[in-house]
């Protein structure tokens, strides 16, 4: 048989004329790879971001910094008493739950934090990260198996891997529904179709969840406000703040 012209370039198989497909650079695979290991990191609630950032305020600054936002003077009136600077050991001004405790005080800029208090909070924020942790993970398994008994599953045997139920709601769907309308009139019939697209209850996301509209009190005036005129003996019931008229009773 004599080889065709074909044949000599390539190999003698019909598969060896076909085109190879291109190779990937593999580069791409560990970046698609590093991207699906970032979804699959599990988020954090929004109690662990807070007490996370506090332990890291209270570790990091030097105490010296003032609140940008200018503190809270409540002095404990309209927000709770603050669990980790009560008050300030130099002005004697009561803080509130606003006033975070890695910032100096608003009103004599004293630093709240001594070196033996920031290493002891320190411990207890993390403590603390810790039980909210155990305390979030069993409030998860607790819905993972009321869901199970709701829908009805085999008991778990020893030793096997229990299933993963997702504890994202399904999604709803679309109904659709038929309507007969009768026409006095005309005695006729028409039939009309509606579709009711249900709306799904997304959760907030993290900026939204984490913008908290929070009423701070100002800090008081430096002046101690006062009356400076005389007052006068003929009217010692006067209003010293305004001027008034007095009209005699006819």
């Amino acid at each position: 048989m004599q080889p065709t012209p074909w044949s000599k370039a390539a190999g003698s198989l019909p598969s060896d004329r076909l085109p190879r497909p291109a190779q990937r650079p593999q580069h791409v695979s560990q970046k698609q790879s590093k991207g699906k290991g970032k979804n699959q990191e599990p988020s954090k609630s929004k109690a662990i971001r807070k007490l996370e950032s506090l332990a890291e305020g209270v570790r990091k600054s030097s105490g010296r910094e003032k609140d940008p936002k200018g503190g809270c003077f409540c002095q404990a009136r309209e927000h709770d008493l603050s669990p980790y600077t009560a008050i300030c050991r130099s002005c004697g001004l009561i803080l509130c739950a606003i006033n975070l405790p890695y910032y100096a005080c608003p009103h004599c800029s004293a630093v709240l934090l001594s070196d033996i208090l920031r290493s002891s909070l320190s411990a207890r924020f993390d403590e603390e990260i810790s039980k909210q942790v155990a305390k979030e993970e069993e409030g998860r398994l607790r819905v993972v198996q009321q869901a199970r008994d709701a829908e009805g599953a085999f008991p778990v045997l020893p030793g096997s891997t229990p299933p993963v139920l997702s504890s994202t709601p399904s999604r709803p769907t679309a109904q659709t529904h038929k309507v007969l309308s009768l026409n006095s009139k005309t005695k006729k019939y028409t039939v009309s179709s509606y579709t009711n697209t249900p709306v799904s209850s997304r959760p907030a996301s993290r900026a939204e969840s984490e913008v908290e509209e929070v009423h701070r009190v100002g800090a008081p005036p430096p002046e101690v406000d006062f009356v400076k005129r005389t007052p006068d003996r003929n009217h010692p019931w006067s209003n010293m703040r305004m001027e008034l008229l007095y009209v005699p009773v006819k």
